[in-house]
C-alpha cells in the first residue's frame, strides 16, 4: 500500500507478485492491497485483467471487499452501468452485498443524476435486509438537499435517530444547508440549536454555513458571535464572507464588533492574504 500512496503501482504490484520470494503467502488481503493500488490507476484494461487471471492463478477466493474496491473504481470512472452488472453478478453467485457496496453504488447514481436508479438501489438494499450506515444516509440526504427537498432531508434525519444511528457533523450540515437554500432560516436555526443541544460541537463547515446565510439575512449579530467562535478556533471562514459580515456590522453601526471581526483575521495563522486584509481595513477605513 505504500507503494500505491506513492503512486508506485509497478512496484506495488510486483511485490504481490514476487511474494513467495519472501517466503510469504497470498492471501485475500494481499489480493486486496494489489487491486485497490490498481484500481487508483483507473486503468479498466488492467483492472479486468487482474481480476480474471490472478485469482485462478493463484487459488484465492474473492471477497467482499474486492468486490467493493472493483465497483468503486468503475464508479469512479463513470462507468455505473458495468458496476451495477458487478452486483447482480455477485448476487447470482451467492455473494451477499453489503452496505458498503450498496453505498458506493448510490452515491455514483446520485453525482450522475440517476436518482431513480439511486432510489431503486435503496429500496433493493433494504429489501435484501441489508441497513444503511451514517455515509448512506448522508449520501440520500445530500441528493435531497440538492434538489431542494429540505424537509424531507430533515426528516430523513429523525428516522436516522429512530433507527438507532446517531447523526454526524455532515447531516446537520447538509440540513442546515437545505434550510437556508429554502430561505427558512428560522428552521435553519431550530436544527442548529437541535444540534448543539445533543452535545455536538459545530465545524468550521457549519459555522461557514450558519454565518453567510445570517449575513444574507441581515442577521449580523448572530453571525458576528458565530464567527467569533469560529475564528478563536483559528478556522478560516470563506473571506468573502467575513467582508461581507464586517460591511454589515460597519453599516449596521455596530463598528466595535467589526473592529473584532478585523482583529481576529488579522491574527489568523496561516494568514488570510494581504490584499483581503486590506479589503476589510478599507470596509472600516483603518487602511
Amino acid at each position: 500500500m505504500l507503494y500505491g500512496m506513492a503512486g508506485m503501482t509497478k512496484q506495488a504490484l510486483g511485490t504481490f507478485y514476487d511474494m513467495h520470494v519472501y517466503g510469504c503467502k497470498r492471501t485475500v488481503k494481499s489480493l486486496n492491497a494489489a487491486l485497490k493500488v490498481l484500481a487508483q490507476t483507473r486503468d479498466l484494461a488492467a483492472i479486468s485483467s487482474f481480476i480474471r487471471e490472478v485469482p485462478v492463478k493463484y487459488e484465492i477466493q474473492l471477497d467482499i471487499i474486492s468486490v467493493n474496491i472493483v465497483i468503486g473504481a468503475l464508479c469512479g470512472m463513470d462507468i455505473i452501468d458495468k458496476a451495477y452488472m458487478v452486483l447482480l453478478e455477485m448476487e447470482r453467485l451467492g455473494a451477499r452485498a453489503d452496505v458498503v457496496t450498496y453505498t458506493t453504488l448510490i452515491s455514483a447514481s446520485y453525482k450522475n443524476g440517476q436518482w431513480v436508479i439511486a432510489n431503486g438501489l435503496w429500496n433493493r438494499m433494504l429489501w435484501k435486509g441489508c441497513q444503511p450506515n451514517i455515509f448512506t444516509f448522508n449520501v440520500r440526504i445530500q441528493f435531497l438537499v440538492s434538489r431542494s427537498r429540505a424537509w424531507d432531508a430533515n426528516d430523513l434525519l429523525k428516522l436516522m435517530e429512530c433507527v438507532g444511528i446517531q447523526p454526524d457533523e455532515v447531516t446537520y450540515n447538509l440540513v442546515i444547508k437545505g434550510f437556508c437554500k429554502a430561505d427558512n432560516l428560522d428552521m435553519a436555526k431550530r436544527v442548529y440549536s437541535a444540534f448543539l443541544g445533543r452535545g455536538y460541537k459545530p465545524n468550521v463547515k457549519i459555522y461557514q454555513t450558519m454565518v453567510h446565510y445570517l449575513c444574507e439575512v441581515g442577521e449580523f449579530d448572530l453571525a458576528y458571535t458565530m464567527c467569533k467562535d469560529c475564528m478563536k478556533k483559528n478556522w478560516s471562514l470563506n473571506v468573502d464572507t467575513v467582508g461581507r459580515l464586517i460591511e454589515g456590522l460597519k453599516n449596521c453601526g455596530s463598528f466595535h464588533k467589526a473592529g473584532q471581526v478585523l482583529m481576529l483575521a488579522e491574527r489568523r495563522h496561516p494568514p488570510f492574504p494581504r490584499n483581503k486584509l486590506d479589503a476589510f481595513r478599507s470596509i472600516l477605513g483603518t487602511r
